[in-house]
């Protein structure tokens, strides 16, 4: 793994437990993933010895320490084994940085899956989160946005205010209809945010147009590995949104009301990059109590322009 710098990561093994490139790939490893899946399982229910909240110390790859880790119970649910827990990938915050498991699986992959040294460029579709800060450290030329609403041009820039002492400036892009030319980045970044995109398609093939021949998106999704194909939840037509399941409400850092999930992603959405620019696509599946990343199957995925 990663830890060239001498930083504290040279401590702790990789959390990363294999690229799958497709179902397929995925299914044949079921027997060998069964295995690890239930020593995996054993260990959780060992942290998890409390059905409050509690802390425990883990390697943070974001802050490059060892944090106390939070794990809640906010989102918590019953899991295809019948046990309970927390919803994993959005719990375990780190105490200093309070970036959740998702983000910072997400940070420790750009870390040590990726040559952030090469990267001068790149764009991330947030702006106004603490992982947009952490990001920030990482790529001083990060750029970032939100998006704002349909009554805004990409590009547009409009003062949002969390709360009467944090107003800043805020640049809206629609992933659909990017405002930035072609080949303007080396890396792209999203998190959780195509559920939330009703013609993902159109995004992909957006992100693929201003990256550069071997430009990379890196990003986190709502990810069912039992999906051959992805669940649509919701259609935008002439007469606005029609549900087709329950609506389904995530938080939004820029609106109270929250996000509307408009999909539940399968593994084509692999097969929906590669269609879109994307020379390679894969999920990187990650596990490791000792930097705080608990529950499976959860991924990190990749797409890339050129070889990855």
């Amino acid at each position: 793994m990663g830890g060239k710098d001498g930083s504290s990561a040279q401590m702790f093994p990789s959390v990363w437990r294999g690229d799958f490139r497709s179902k397929a790939e995925f299914d044949a490893t079921a027997g060998h993933r069964a295995a690890a899946f239930e020593v995996f399982d054993w260990l959780d229910d060992r942290v998890l010895f409390s059905r409050h909240p509690f802390t425990y110390k883990a390697y943070c790859a974001a802050c490059d320490a060892v944090s106390a880790m939070r794990v809640g119970w906010e989102f918590g649910g019953a899991g295809a084994r019948g046990s309970v827990h927390p919803a994993w990938t959005e719990t375990v915050a780190c105490g200093t940085c309070h970036l959740n498991s998702r983000m910072r699986a997400l940070i420790d992959f750009l870390k040590t899956r990726t040559d952030l040294s090469a990267v001068s460029r790149a764009y991330a579709a947030e702006q106004t989160t603490p992982s947009f800060r952490v990001l920030q450290r990482l790529l001083p030329s990060l750029a970032g946005s939100e998006y704002l609403g349909p009554q805004f041009k990409s590009g547009e820039t409009r003062l949002h205010a969390r709360n009467a002492l944090n107003v800043q400036r805020v640049r809206h892009e629609d992933l659909t209809a990017l405002s930035y030319a072609d080949a303007a980045f080396e890396l792209a970044i999203t998190q959780d945010v195509f559920e939330h995109v009703p013609d993902y398609r159109k995004a992909f093939a957006e992100l693929a147009r201003v990256l550069t021949p071997d430009g990379r998106l890196v990003f986190t999704i709502p990810f069912f590995s039992d999906l051959a194909a992805t669940r649509v939840r919701a259609k935008v037509g002439p007469e606005g949104v029609t549900h087709l399941l329950p609506a389904e409400i995530h938080g939004n850092p820029v609106s109270s009301e929250g996000s509307l999930c408009f999909q539940n992603f399968g593994w084509d959405i692999l097969d929906d990059l590669r269609s879109s620019g994307f020379a390679d696509a894969f999920g990187s599946l990650y596990w490791g109590p000792w930097q705080g990343h608990m529950g499976f199957p959860f991924f990190v995925f990749c797409a890339s322009k050129g070889a990855c």
